[in-house]
């Protein structure tokens, strides 16, 4: 199963406006990419935009299911915004699996560096009926 999409906004290659992550696999359910933003996603003056600290936490999430075996849909996503993420700071991404029951799938991300965590997410992804 394809772990990438080529259009995606975050992972996606061919996407012009997109992110480009690579995303690596260290252990099973788990997902990680590092990196680094560029004033083209700030909010506020040399800020990172919360939206896309938002798109990044979930992608995370969707790759360690993906990695997984599934495929499935976020049915929530809640973020904690910690503190602001300077722009061009280099900060590491990371989501797991918590748990799995049949359709639903919890799971848990952050964005972080070596000072902290800058924004953290829980989800609950849902694989399509006609998948389980």
């Amino acid at each position: 199963m394809s772990e990438e999409y080529h259009n995606c906004f975050v992972c996606g290659k061919d996407n012009p406006i997109g992110l480009k992550l690579d995303f690596e696999y260290p252990h099973p359910n788990e997902a990680r990419a590092s990196l680094c933003l560029s004033e083209l996603y700030e909010g506020y003056a040399q800020i990172a935009h919360g939206g896309i600290l938002s798109s990044l936490l979930d992608e995370v999430m969707a790759k360690a299911v993906i990695h997984s075996g599934k495929v499935a849909f976020t049915a929530k996503l809640t973020i904690s915004f910690r503190r602001p993420l300077a722009i061009g700071k280099e900060v590491q991404l990371r989501g797991w699996i918590e748990s799995a029951k049949s359709r639903t799938i919890h799971t848990r991300a952050e964005l972080m560096d070596l000072d902290g965590i800058y924004a953290e997410a829980e989800g609950i992804f849902v694989v399509p009926r006609n998948q389980s």
